[in-house]
Parts: structure tokens; sequence; C-alpha cells
């Protein structure tokens, strides 16, 4: 049978599905994260190809059968860095088709909007991009958190729990409900503990911890740093969002904003918010959480070039 692959390989995540030419899902796999910024080609390809095999081996798919491998991946900002990564999935043993490799983010628009418009993406890291009717695009965030990058994103999100928590031992801030939770998670007895969490962030980054459930279990009950934390979240992934509606000028048509990632996504107050702010400011917007994930939009750019709908990308 007959059949395309899609990819969304992502800082903490790798999912890939397997879509047969009608359109019909064929298998799905989330195996270990391979972006090449973390781990060496040799070992990129060890991992991406038993990702691939786990995954068509569900639905006994050959190999040989593959038409097509689309990889949306963070750490594309460049033709050289995509270069790079096509050159990996053009060494995959057994695959004979046609790659394309592009930015997480050009997934996810594609899975949100068709591939025109705006997606605000919020999980591990965030960003934000677009593409306007005359095919120009732009992109906002994806920065490191080094130079405060990743706003509004599940790392964000860590990285002000523990300030927060450096603030109240300080003595800047009281203790309040958000404290206590955050410290169910971590048990931080003292400064040394915080210290302790942030060396390994420094080592790994904060996408290791999960404290943005805590929060918003905070923010629920009433905690006004709890609050706090999740509207300047949202002033952030708003005002990314913005910054790719005015350089394409899509003011003045009717366009849609897709919404993805973890902490926009599972946070309904964030995206609640976030939906208020776009709508208050723009009166020809639609926006809405994107129903497909990254991986299935991957998929669907490659059915659309093998089928010629749309011009936009093209096989290496």
């Amino acid at each position: 049978m007959e059949y395309v692959l899609g990819i969304d390989s992502g800082g903490t995540k790798f999912l890939v599905k397997a879509i047969g030419m009608d359109g019909t899902e064929l298998a799905e796999y989330e195996g270990n994260p391979a972006g090449l910024y973390r781990f060496s080609k040799q070992d990129a390809v060890r991992i991406i190809q038993n990702n691939l095999e786990i995954c068509i081996s569900q639905a006994a798919l050959s190999k040989a059968d593959c038409q097509a491998i689309v990889c949306g991946t963070t750490g594309i900002d460049s033709d050289e860095d995509r270069r790079e990564v096509e050159g990996v999935y053009h060494s995959l043993p057994g695959y004979h088709c046609p790659v394309l490799c592009i930015n997480d983010a050009e997934a996810a628009l594609y899975a949100a909007t068709g591939g025109i418009g705006v997606v605000l993406i919020a999980g591990t890291g965030s960003i934000a991009f677009g593409r306007n009717r005359q095919g120009e695009i732009h992109r906002c965030g994806g920065w490191p958190p080094c130079i405060y990058g990743d706003e509004g994103s599940g790392v964000w999100l860590n990285e002000k729990a523990l300030e927060y928590m450096s603030h109240v031992l300080d003595g800047r801030k009281k203790r309040t409900l958000l404290y206590d939770l955050l410290n169910q998670e971590l048990v931080i007895q003292g400064p040394k503990d915080l210290i302790r969490i942030c060396q390994r962030i420094e080592k790994e980054n904060a996408g290791f911890l999960k404290l943005g459930p805590v929060i918003m279990r905070a923010a629920r009950e009433g905690d006004e740093y709890a609050l706090a934390i999740l509207q300047e979240e949202t002033a952030l992934t708003v005002s990314l969002t913005k910054a790719v509606i005015r350089n394409l000028q899509m003011e003045q048509e009717p366009f849609r904003v897709g919404a993805w990632g973890s902490a926009i996504v599972k946070n309904p107050y964030h995206f609640r918010l976030f939906k208020e702010e776009l709508e208050k400011e723009y009166k020809n917007v639609t926006v809405g959480i994107a129903d497909r994930d990254a991986a299935y939009g991957a998929c669907q750019i490659a059915l659309d070039i093998l089928e010629e709908k749309k011009d936009i990308y093209t096989f290496s």
C-alpha cells in the first residue's frame, strides 16, 4: 500500500504518522526526540530510523511503498539547516522517496489553517508563523530562553514559577497557595534546592519540568501570582501573533489564527484570553484551536505536493 510519512520533530517528542494516498490515517507513533542540535548525525539517523520503523510496522507497511516524507522540525532556520536535515532523511536506508524538511511551525500552520493565516505555537517553546495570500511568510519568536525567548511557552512557565519561588525565599513576595503547590512538586527546602534545579536547567533547559498545570491549578483557586503569570503569558503570545499579522499586512481581509501546543491548548484560561484579545483587535479574524496536529499537517503537505494541489513547497 502506498503512503506518505509526516513528522513533527520537537524538543521533547517525535511524532510520526503514516497516511494513505486517499488521506486515511494508517499508523502513528510517538518516539524519542531526534533533533540535530542535540545528537550527532549518526545518532539522529538511528533514532529516526527506529521511530519510523515502529510506526510503519503497526500497519505492516513497506519502506519501498513510501511516496514521500515531510518533516516539520525545530532547528530549521535557514536553507543550510534545511539541507542538513534533509540529508539525514535522504540517508535513511530503505526509503527511496522525495523528502521535504521545514520548520515545525510551517507544518503546524498547514494543519491549523491549510497554509494561509497565522499559527501560534506555545508548547515546550513558542513561535508565531504566518503566510499571507501573496505567499509572503513571517515568523516571530522561537529564540532561545537565554535571551528571554520562547515567551509564553511551557519552558517560560517553568522559569516564571521558579522565579516566583526565589522571590518568596528572598522575602520579596508573600507565600501563597502557588508556592505550596509548587513545593509539593519540587520539594524546595531552601535556596540550595532551587539552585540545583537551575544547574540542571543550564544543562538540559527547563523542558524537563512540568509546572504549567500547577500554575493553572493555583489560578483556578484564585491565587494572585498564578493569575498574574497566566495574564503575562497571554500578553506575550498575543504580541508574537500580532507581529506576524502586522508584518504580513493581513488586517484588511479575513484571516485565520490557529493555536497549537500544550501551554495554550491545555490551558483554557490562556486560550480564552488569547482569543478575546485578538478578536478585540481584529474584526475579520477567526481564532481556533487546531484540530489536527503538525504531523498530520506534514502528511497533508506531502499529499498536496504529490497531487499538485498547491505550489508552496517542492521536494528535494
